[in-house]
């Protein structure tokens, strides 16, 4: 094989049509679950770099976008409220705060009621999820009762492991207990090992 560096050659965007931004929308479903909204933002950047790139106006083709999301939230391909409860559990499993995950869905534009809704429900699974959230995010860090030599008694490094949890968006109560305070015992049982 040739090791010359090589220029990568950029896709030239192919002319916007209808047919070609519903399998482009398909396309998109079939490979990421979407809010509405993210989907929108994904469909109209496809048609402002190929409008750009072909020299035509991409006023004409807003309202194919419009009426594809219509059609999509109408047939289910679409539901705001089940993307919004599956991607709160999927990042509350990851060690994700009420706060990172907050932001997360409103990027993917959800409403805060939609978000608030999604929380509630993935936080019934354990009485405080918060708490859990921050044990396995600190037991990914491998900081404090996780680290591998053992819990430090250096002010300086607890301080640094305090800040990985603030930095994620828990409380310092609940970055402290995640770190210090809590049982062995009760971490193992909360993470299944």
């Amino acid at each position: 094989m040739n090791t010359e560096n090589k220029k990568r050659t950029k896709k030239v965007p192919r002319k916007i049509s209808a047919q070609y931004l519903e399998n482009a929308a398909l396309f998109y479903l079939q490979r990421y679950a979407s809010s509405a909204a993210n989907l929108r933002r994904v469909l109209l950047r496809k048609i402002n770099r190929s409008c750009k790139f072909h020299d035509v106006p991409a006023a004409p083709f807003t309202p194919l976008v419009d009426d594809l999301i219509t059609r999509y939230i109408a047939v289910g391909l679409l539901n705001d409220e089940s993307y919004a409860r599956a991607k709160a559990q999927t990042l509350r499993r990851a060690g994700k705060s009420r706060q990172a995950i907050h932001a997360k869905l409103a990027i993917k534009g959800l409403s805060t009621a939609q978000i608030e809704d999604a929380l509630h429900i993935a936080d019934e699974e354990s009485d405080n999820a918060e708490l859990t959230a921050a044990q396995r995010h600190a037991k990914k860090k491998r900081i404090g009762i996780y680290r591998t030599d053992g819990l430090t008694q250096d002010p300086a490094l607890k301080q640094k492991e305090l800040a990985v949890l603030a930095r994620a968006g828990f409380s310092y109560e609940i970055a402290r207990k995640a770190l210090y305070e809590e049982n062995i015992a009760d971490h193992q049982d909360a993470f299944g090992s």
